[in-house]
């Protein structure tokens, strides 16, 4: 039972977190559209950066913290 539950959790947490990034993107896609097409691209090619590097970041981040101090 526990088990079922967590998973019931970590899955109301996911769908959470997807409409708020779905929101996100919406909004910042509204913005977006309306800039000349040659703007979009620059926009899309940051953003894309912007969260590579972070995600890139967090990951070395959670790395280091898993690792055992020597």
């Amino acid at each position: 039972m526990t088990v079922e539950v967590s998973v019931l959790e970590n899955f109301g947490r996911e769908a959470e977190l997807r409409k708020k990034w779905m929101r996100m993107w919406e909004r910042l896609g509204v913005r977006i559209l309306k800039m000349p097409k040659w703007m979009q691209e620059i926009v899309l090619e940051d953003i894309n950066t912007a969260v590579r590097n972070r995600i890139a970041i967090m990951e070395m981040i959670q790395k280091c913290e898993k690792k055992p101090l020597k």
